[in-house]
């Protein structure tokens, strides 16, 4: 095996058509997340984006997509707005350990590689394993609406019809080009999630996500798409589409209109529009929200871990997660127990 490490745009046309090849496996390697089209466009925000490309026997096998982390580690490239990472290779063995220490990495770490992925899974964190939700819509929105059932569907329908009473008649721009929507859109989310406003405090991430949206491909574009109450936007969001569906990415909405459920009201909207331009799937992610669960008629497993080079730190850090997983459960039960003393 021989592994060399480039940055994303260092890769050719010959090596960007095998990526390509090698993601069309299956569907949900077809992520756009996994795409080199997204690696280059981390990569022009971010110096740190590398791909270990993967050789046994003079052919390319498989390439790795990472940021160089600090002392040698190696993270999920985009990390923390990758929402699927892992291998992007031909489906032949590939001695993971080997590769990451090859490519001059300590370790790497992995928040959300399908499960699907057999070269990864001897290096899953226990009890790290959880849904990706998917709105499967290859038989067309209506069939979709029907396998949920009204229960599923009919208090959103009933609040949009309740925002358009109060506000005006509600629609869906799918695709704006007004960028101005964007920095809505992270306006809304980082009142009110400390998370999005730590991330957004970092001036690579809008630049990720613009270029995405500038300079979408075939492989990921990124897409903005806001719903209007009248003239009143009152949710945004920005996905992305590559060549087997869309994934979910940012969602916000207004939060004076709240009561109306506006991110399950536009995920619907979306699913919708999706569907009437031929796209099959919507992943909505590994997030466990509530209204994933919730919206979702398929499903897929995913798993957090890392690949240490040397056992015996992989052995030590088990033992740690072990310890720490095991506090927490002790500190959790004794404040139970306070509780009804």
């Amino acid at each position: 095996m021989h592994v060399t490490v480039v940055r994303p745009g260092d890769l050719g046309p010959g090596e960007a058509t095998l990526w390509a090849k090698f993601q069309h496996q299956t569907p949900i390697m077809a992520s756009p997340f996994l795409s080199l089209a997204f690696a280059r466009a981390v990569a022009e925000a971010r110096p740190k984006a590398r791909v270990a490309v993967v050789e046994d026997g003079g052919h390319i096998e498989a390439f790795l997509p990472f940021e160089l982390g600090p002392r040698r580690v190696g993270m999920p490239i985009g990390y923390p707005m990758n929402d699927l990472q892992g291998l992007v290779g031909s489906g032949s063995p590939v001695d993971a350990r080997r590769v990451i220490r090859k490519a001059g990495l300590r370790g790497w770490r992995f928040t959300a590689a399908p499960a699907e992925q057999a070269v990864l899974a001897p290096y899953h964190y226990d009890g790290a394993a959880v849904a990706a939700s998917v709105i499967d819509l290859s038989r067309g929105f209506r069939a979709y609406c029907e396998h949920v059932g009204r229960s599923v569907t009919r208090e959103p329908a009933r609040k949009r019809r309740a925002l358009a009473k109060r506000h005006g008649p509600v629609s869906l721009i799918w695709n704006t080009a007004d960028l101005g929507h964007l920095s809505q859109m992270v306006s809304w989310k980082s009142a009110k999630y400390e998370g999005t406003r730590k991330l957004f405090a970092d001036p690579t991430a809008m630049r990720i996500v613009a270029s995405l949206v500038l300079a979408a491909s075939d492989d990921c574009g990124g897409v903005v798409s806001v719903m209007l109450a009248g003239e009143r936007p009152f949710a945004i969001s920005c996905n992305l589409t590559g060549p087997c569906g869309a994934v979910g990415w940012f969602t916000a909405y207004d939060p004076d209109l709240g009561t109306f459920s506006p991110g399950t009201v536009m995920t619907l909207a979306i699913a919708e529009e999706a569907a009437n331009q031929g796209i099959d799937r919507f992943d909505l992610g590994p997030g466990q929200d509530a209204y994933k669960f919730r919206l979702a008629n398929h499903s897929y497993p995913v798993a957090g871990g890392a690949v240490w080079v040397s056992r015996a730190e992989a052995a030590a850090r088990r033992a740690y997660r072990r310890i720490r997983s095991q506090l927490r459960l002790f500190s959790q039960s004794r404040v139970t127990f306070l509780q009804y003393r």
